[in-house]
């Protein structure tokens, strides 16, 4: 994935931020976030997913990892949608946004098959 690349983050067709393309890795791609107001209703929900996620990296106790799961599986209930500016789609992505940094991991191909590898 190349640095510049721009995406959308959508649900249900309301843009809620911006990302451009930072860097990748293997599996994750490091984006700038730039969130629209209509992200706002949403921005608790990453927070606290942030924060477990930095809890997690020192504590693996199953209550934690319960925690954890519960907002991961409240962040892929919303059906949020990635849209790359020019074409590409990705409809199912782990996301993780923290203040204007973000970032995701595809879980399938994009869905018109002209996105680039990671």
């Amino acid at each position: 994935m190349r640095p510049g690349t721009v995406y959308t983050l959508e649900r249900d067709g309301e843009t809620l931020g911006r990302l451009t393309v930072t860097d990748s890795e293997m599996f994750a791609v490091h984006c700038d976030f730039e969130p629209t107001p209509e992200f706002e209703p949403y921005r608790a929900l990453f927070d606290e997913d942030a924060a477990l996620a930095e809890r997690v990296a020192d504590d693996d106790s199953p209550a934690l990892m319960e925690q954890a799961e519960a907002v991961l599986d409240r962040l892929l209930a919303l059906g949020l949608v990635l849209r790359r500016v020019g074409g590409g789609v990705y409809r199912d992505a782990l996301i993780s946004i923290e203040g204007d940094r973000a970032g995701f991991r595809p879980l399938t191909p994009p869905l018109d098959g002209e996105e680039e590898p990671l």
